[in-house]
């Protein structure tokens, strides 16, 4: 928890008591976005500076779904307030551009009981923001995924600016989108086919504030050590150990402009057989250049023989409204597609039997690949994050995991 300055505690603080976030006078659904004025599209009601400095609401052509934004000249902002619950997942997003200088951008909450005491701030990691003109912005996506503190009942949405010593700046955003995360079992396939309890040296909730090092190895990095870089994925640009972080809740997998990305993988006991699940979304961050490929995956064998041995269970180019399940045998690869909107989180899921896979996505059966993949997985990678094209630049990116999970099946072996 940050502590939260008095200016921006005053600014918020009258809101906590009379904001109760609805969409058309019902309390907001987990499939509705319960941001109260997302694109600004009468008024500039409940945005506003945090720091002092004047707002107003611009006419914009971009981004797609609005055509007006908040702009301030400060650094600091409000967003529409939510009501909330303890235990809750929310994600909470927004589009932002920055005109007249460059930097970073990031949301924070600020958490109030129902009475009106603040309870305390969470921030989330800084998302790039290129330099943008006032005629061809270029909107990124600034999003954060928070779980609701004892106590809370409502969540300050605020956005923090960071754009050096750049004066005369306009710092704009729209387009907020506020998402409960659903809870109903089904959307688990574990829950929904009864799996049992994961195993917990080969699973991980990623709410540690660092990664933990006896579990997962960084691309980049020897086995045990935060720091190094290595060339990347067929040689494309570098896998660098510092772009793989933990905090907030969540693991992130960033990839920059000029080529530079991580990912992890397992330190654990290797295994044959099982079923994996893991809840995962890859975001873009700019819109200019090549994409990364997102993926979690298996890799079943320890030769770098990966045409035999390797399933990817939700391979796409960052972005792209279609994901795809390969699964790599025998020399060649079956593949299975499925339209999705993969910057959101969604669980995906196998079961590695000895003469299948079958893919799982949020609880749903997709697809069976009948193909024996007889080798002992050594990654268990929930993250990784590649660069595809030979060169750049590459349209930034960030891959979030909120948990990796895995369960035995009948057929489970340890090495």
């Amino acid at each position: 928890m940050a502590t939260c300055s008095w200016a921006r505690l005053i600014a918020v603080a009258t809101l906590a008591a009379t904001i109760l976030v609805t969409i058309d006078g019902s309390p907001a659904a987990a499939d509705t976005n319960a941001c109260s004025n997302p694109v600004l599209a009468s008024d500039l009601n409940d945005w506003g500076s945090l720091d002092g400095a004047s707002v107003s609401r611009d006419p914009v052509g971009e981004p797609i779904g609005a055509s007006w934004a908040f702009d301030t000249g400060g650094r600091e902002f409000y967003m529409p307030s939510l009501s909330v619950t303890p235990g809750q997942s929310w994600t909470v997003s927004a589009k932002d551009a920055v005109v007249f200088g460059s930097g970073s951008a990031k949301i924070a909450v600020d958490w109030f009981s129902s009475t009106g005491d603040y309870l305390g701030e969470q921030q989330a990691p800084s998302v790039t923001l290129p330099a943008s003109t006032a005629s061809a912005g270029t909107w990124v996506l600034v999003s954060a995924t928070f779980t609701v503190p004892s106590g809370a009942a409502f969540a300050h949405v605020l956005q923090i600016g960071d754009f050096g010593s750049a004066t005369g700046t306009d710092f704009k955003a729209t387009v907020c989108n506020y998402q409960l995360a659903t809870t109903s079992p089904s959307d688990s396939a574990a829950v929904r086919y009864g799996w049992g309890s994961a195993v917990a040296g080969q699973s991980d909730e990623y709410n540690a504030t660092s990664v933990d090092l006896a579990k997962w190895g960084l691309f980049g990095a020897d086995p045990g050590q935060r720091t190094g870089c290595t060339p990347g994925f067929n040689g494309h640009g570098r896998r660098c150990a510092a772009q793989t972080t933990e905090s907030g809740g969540f693991l992130s997998v960033s990839g920059t402009a000029d080529g530079v990305t991580g990912g992890l993988y397992a330190r654990t006991r290797p295994f044959k057989y099982g079923r994996i699940e893991v809840r995962e979304r890859a975001v873009q961050l700019s819109m200019s250049g090549g994409r990364y490929g997102a993926v979690p995956l298996l890799w079943p064998a320890d030769d770098n023989n990966w045409q035999s041995a390797e399933i990817d269970f939700a391979e796409r180019p960052v972005g792209d409204p279609e994901i795809d399940l390969f699964v790599h045998h025998d020399g060649t690869q079956t593949y299975c597609p499925l339209a999705i909107d993969s910057t959101q989180f969604h669980n995906y899921a196998i079961d590695w039997q000895p003469n299948s896979v079958t893919w799982y996505v949020d609880g749903n059966l997709v697809c069976t690949v009948n193909a024996a993949v007889p080798y002992f997985n050594v990654t268990n990678g929930g993250a990784q994050l590649d660069m595809i094209p030979a060169t750049g630049p590459m349209r930034a990116a960030r891959q979030d995991i909120d948990w990796i999970r895995m369960y035995q099946n009948s057929h489970t072996q340890y090495q």
